[in-house]
């Protein structure tokens, strides 16, 4: 079956790739990459000593995904536990639970208090410039929940006038179309985007006795709104104002055997941001934050065997202030207080509420070094630490330090190391679930927390960069839901969790017919052994991941070839079943051409899971086969 696919995709490469060596024009441009997460402030990737995963604003437009969950579940960055199209989705770094990946928008948490995670469907595509991936502990940057690592979401800054229409069509009636506008004036610059998505996902499947059916009650409409205006109060002041609104109707078909033909989810999020940022002078700049976020979300199964309509609310209002001290020094400082309010009003949990209370420091020491025999030509530290105080449990104290050695003087290598604690907060529902028939809450939990040291050696080529690392976390008070003598389920401080393993990526670009970047080629290789106190895998955790990119072209025409292995995956706690291994592969291609000066129109064709292969992400949850989806969108540029 495989041979029978190989030939023709062979041949669609191929003829892309002399198409695109015969182009006559050629305008692309390769921008350096910045990250911002790892220490609150634009820097280099290869500045600091944090394990950073980056993918571009040029990688998230050449995929036809709505959402976050289907572009992270295209290659090997995080692991991704979905429940199918329209579902749950989850993530997961170097062993982690779901509730300990801290996931952020412009640097804002968006974990759901109540239950501690983010569903990823939840997240639209739609204005995102990148998405920086942070592995490893990150608590004494931002606080609880940040224990496996952070996915922070940068949106698009309205930096130039444009607008941008695009829709898409695929596979099991799924459609999208959106829009996109931004305007710069003399001091003030605003954007706004729009899109909305829908999908009937009636796609066929076997059960466990080889019987075809079809998937049902899985269809999804959802929407999404967000805007940015930023005024230059002065030359060196800024006032930026974001909000954003999303509204999602979701069936829940359930797990095979379990079907759920009337279980229906609608969500909704509200969000508003507004920052001000003052540089006073080369010295000293402070940021002062305030947000507000209400969240909700109904579930009903009217036909269930136990028949529920549940609503639960979350409104959460804060505030920060940062001070970045002794900017364009070696020894960059940053101080940050910070404040945040959470209520929840819930059917199923009551009324609760939490305050939080925040203070975090974070420094650098830079030093160059003269000739020396070991081409050792800077050295760096970053120590860090946070105290967090919760209302409603003890505080927290989260110390790091981090390691940068730099070799050559344009650096042709690098060796990163970091050393630090965690911690994850209980979740409301871990608290203060009430007693009923099946499940009674905890409210003497302590927090999760958890040593965390990784280690890894980088080299930087003319084209090339790769490098491997070495992690190992322990967690302790593990919180798990587990039955009691009455038999009802209750969150108990009970195992502690090894976590340990080692990553690699190689990343390259060969330049070919006087194009820079013409073929770009990474892979990474992942292996975790996340344990228990027994010795046994967690469940969700492949032992061995591993993924590939492959992409010929410019901006008028290119061709792109991903691919993602995950061995076995266990999904008993006891390690007794588990579900198969698999590799699968998608395949984008896509056409750009420049019309009237100042209009670009393109074109995009994906065909997911190219051969068709059955598997699973989690258990009894089918997924599509192979997929085809094709958009189109037209863009204007101003002066």
């Amino acid at each position: 079956m495989m041979k029978d696919y190989c030939i023709p995709i062979i041949l669609i490469f191929s003829f892309f790739l002399w198409n695109i060596a015969f182009a006559q024009e050629e305008d692309s441009i390769k921008m350096d990459e910045i990250v911002v997460t790892a220490t609150r402030k634009p820097t280099s990737p290869d500045n600091t000593s944090a394990s950073v995963s980056i993918i571009p604003e040029n990688q998230i437009s050449s995929s036809i995904a709505n959402d976050l969950s289907d572009l992270l579940k295209t290659a090997n960055v995080v692991n991704i536990s979905d429940y199918g199209p329209g579902s749950l989705s989850m993530a997961s770094i170097r062993g982690s639970s779901s509730g300990q990946v801290l996931v952020l928008v412009d640097g804002q948490r968006i974990n759901d208090s109540r239950s501690g995670i983010v569903d990823l469907h939840n997240i639209p595509l739609t204005s995102v410039e990148r998405i920086e991936i942070i592995r490893g502990g990150q608590s004494a940057m931002y606080g609880a929940d940040a224990v496996g690592g952070i996915i922070n979401i940068i949106t698009k800054k309205p930096n130039k006038s444009q607008a941008k229409v695009w829709s898409s069509l695929g596979a099991y009636n799924s459609t999208s179309y959106g829009l996109e506008a931004s305007r710069k004036f003399s001091s003030v610059s605003g954007l706004l985007a729009f899109s909305k998505t829908s999908f009937k996902s009636d796609f066929p499947f076997e059960n466990k006795y080889g019987e075809k059916m079809i998937r049902e009650n899985a269809e999804s409409d959802a929407r999404s709104l967000f805007g940015k205006l930023q005024w230059d109060v002065l030359p060196s002041a800024s006032l930026k104002i974001s909000g954003d609104h999303s509204y999602s109707e979701r069936g829940d078909p359930g797990p095979i055997g379990q079907y759920t033909p009337e279980a229906e989810k609608r969500e909704k999020a509200n969000n508003i941001k507004g920052t001000f940022e003052h540089n006073l002078n080369q010295w000293l700049l402070y940021k002062l934050t305030c947000h507000k976020r209400d969240a909700t979300m109904r579930y009903m199964n009217p036909g269930g065997m136990y028949p529920s309509d549940d609503t639960h609310k979350t409104d959460n209002i804060g505030a920060e202030m940062q001070l970045y001290m002794l900017q364009d020094t070696p020894i960059p400082l940053i101080w940050g207080f910070s404040l945040a309010n959470d209520d929840v009003t819930s059917t199923a949990l009551g009324d609760k509420e939490r305050k939080t209370y925040s203070a975090y420091y974070h420094q650098e020491f830079r030093k160059k070094l003269e000739e020396n025999p070991f081409y050792l030509s800077e050295i760096a530290a970053f120590p860090a630490f946070r105290w967090d105080y919760y209302s409603d449990f003890e505080a927290g104290l989260s110390p790091k330090i981090g390691f940068l050695a730099s070799f050559g003087e344009k650096r042709f290598a690098s060796i990163k190391a970091n050393l630090g604690r965690s911690y994850k907060a209980p979740t409301l529902n871990d608290l203060y679930w009430p007693a009923d028939a099946f499940a009674t809450g905890n409210p003497d939990l302590k927090p999760e927390r958890s040593k965390d040291f990784d280690m890894g050696l980088y080299f930087y080529l003319n084209n090339a960069r790769l490098g491997a690392s070495v992690f190992k976390n322990s967690y302790s008070n593990r919180i798990q839901w587990t039955p009691g003598e009455s038999g009802k389920w209750s969150p108990q401080n009970l195992s502690d969790v090894n976590s340990e393993g080692v990553e690699s990526e190689i990343n390259f670009v060969l330049p070919l017919w006087n194009i820079p970047d013409f073929l770009q080629i990474g892979t990474n290789y992942t292996f975790v052994k996340a344990e228990d106190s027994l010795k046994r895998q967690l469940i969700y955790r492949p032992k061995h991941s591993a993924g590939y990119t492959l992409r010929a072209g410019n901006n008028k025409i290119w061709c792109q070839l991903q691919g993602l292995y995950q061995s076995e995956r266990y999904y008993t706690v006891q390690n007794t079943k588990w579900l198969d291994s698999f590799m699968k592969h998608d395949f984008q291609v896509g056409l750009g051409r420049r019309f009237l000066n100042t209009a670009n129109f393109g074109v995009i064709f994906e065909v997911k899971n190219i051969f068709d292969k059955k598997y699973l992400l989690v258990a009894d949850y089918p997924l599509p086969g192979r997929e085809w989806s094709i958009k189109t969108s037209i863009s204007m540029e101003g002066e």
